[in-house]
Order: C-alpha cells, then sequence, then structure tokens
C-alpha cells in the first residue's frame, strides 16, 4: 500500500529546535498553510540556484513551470515535507524547505504526468541516476524518503540550515517507520553539505553521461549528480 502520513492533532510535529545568539530555530512538519508559498518560493528561486532546472532553462518555458507547480504541490500534500522556521519581530517566518515524499520500491510518488520540455530533461536525469543504482535495491528497504528541491531562502544563507534540515530527516523517518532515505544532489554545494550531514554516494553520474543518454545537457566530465543516502537502523 501507498504510504500515507498520519496527520491529527498532534501535527505539525517539531522534529529540532535550538537557539544561536539568543535566535530561535525550529524545524518541523511545514505548515500547511504554507503550502502555495512555498511552492511560489521554490519557483522563484530554484530556477537559477538549481544546476539541472538552470541547465534546462526551465525558468523560460512555460509549460515546465506549471508541470512543476503541480508536481511541488503533489508533493506537499503527502505532509512528509521539513519547514525551517525563525522569529523575525515576533513572527514566525519560514526560512528553509525540503520537499519530502515517503514512497516504496517501484512506486512512483507522486504520480502526476511530468509536464513541459524542461522540466522532463530534469526529471528524467533524476530517473537515470535512480535507475542506474536504485536505492532501494541497493539499502534492501522497501520505504525510503525521497526528497526533490531544498532550499534556504536567501536572506537566510550563511547559518548551516541547510545541513539542520537534511539532520532532522532521521527523527521524521524514525517516527514514522522509515529506515532510509534518498535524494539525488545536483551541485557541488548541496553534495559537500549531505556529507557533513551523513549521507554517502552510492551513484554519480556526469553531465556527459546525461548528454550521452539523450537528455540536453553540456557534455561536461567536470560536473556531476551525486546519487546519496543515509540510513537509520
Amino acid at each position: 500500500m501507498p504510504f500515507e502520513r498520519v496527520w491529527d492533532a498532534s501535527c505539525p510535529k517539531v522534529w529540532s529546535k535550538w537557539e544561536t545568539n539568543g535566535h530561535e530555530w525550529v524545524v518541523q512538519d511545514l505548515e500547511v498553510g504554507d503550502f502555495e508559498n512555498v511552492v511560489n518560493i521554490l519557483l522563484e528561486e530554484m530556477y537559477s540556484d538549481e544546476v539541472l532546472c538552470s541547465l534546462s532553462n526551465l525558468r523560460e518555458d512555460a509549460d515546465s513551470v506549471v508541470g512543476l507547480k503541480k508536481f511541488w504541490a503533489a508533493c506537499l500534500a503527502q505532509r512528509m515535507s521539513l519547514g525551517l522556521y525563525t522569529w523575525v519581530n515576533g513572527v514566525k517566518t519560514l526560512a528553509a524547505v525540503n520537499v519530502c515524499v515517503a514512497s516504496a520500491a517501484g512506486e512512483n510518488f507522486p504520480d502526476i504526468e511530468v509536464e513541459g520540455a524542461a522540466w522532463k530533461n530534469v526529471y528524467l536525469a533524476v530517473e537515470y541516476i535512480e535507475n542506474k543504482q536504485d536505492p532501494h535495491q541497493y539499502t534492501g528497504l522497501d520505504t525510503m524518503l525521497h526528497a526533490f528541491g531544498l532550499l534556504v531562502k536567501r536572506q537566510f544563507r550563511g547559518s548551516k540550515l541547510g545541513e539542520r534540515l537534511l539532520s532532522a530527516r532521521e527523527p521524521l523517518c524514525r517516527f514514522n517507520g522509515i529506515k532510509g532515505t534518498a535524494t539525488v544532489f545536483t551541485g557541488p554545494a548541496s553534495q559537500k553539505v549531505a556529507t557533513l550531514a551523513g549521507f554517502q554516494e552510492i551513484c554519480e553520474a556526469t553531465l556527459k553521461e546525461l548528454a550521452e543518454s539523450g537528455l540536453k545537457y553540456p557534455s561536461d566530465e567536470n560536473r556531476s549528480i551525486k546519487l546519496m543516502i543515509k540510513l537509520y537502523e
């Protein structure tokens, strides 16, 4: 059966909290009221920040913008995404987000059409590396937590919030009976942060390899995407 998050009166749950210089931070289930805002933030900031979206010129493809918006909305609806919040002038404010979904081996979640040539170019790159090394087969796990976008808003960068979000996957997974997480990290900065958070690389694909597979990427041997996992025993 497909994974279904139990969402009750105890939700949204807090997974991590800390203070720095008297400043309070919290990682929790993403507030349902922030779903629409999160999609808009992701669309605005990930065009240029995320490697595959940038190389695919996703911003210039209206069909892809619509398709990606629908995809993220479907992901958020599962209610497994993480929001990192702080307080600005006494107002609880979203500082960072990680769009996460739980899915089983062989399951295509969210099961919606990938619309737009540029978005398809991005999606097929992720599919390519996961077909090259299936994380479920590699780990022997049926259900794993996957992710399709981690973003720290520009005004909050420099405080290692990406690492905090990745680390918060562990209590989220443990609470929901999930024993591992897998993600395709597409740029050197995110790959470095994932390593610091304890993720292990299980597969790599250069942009040249993606281009040779028929996708529209530069034939560059020096840049690569990496499939990385972390297990929770």
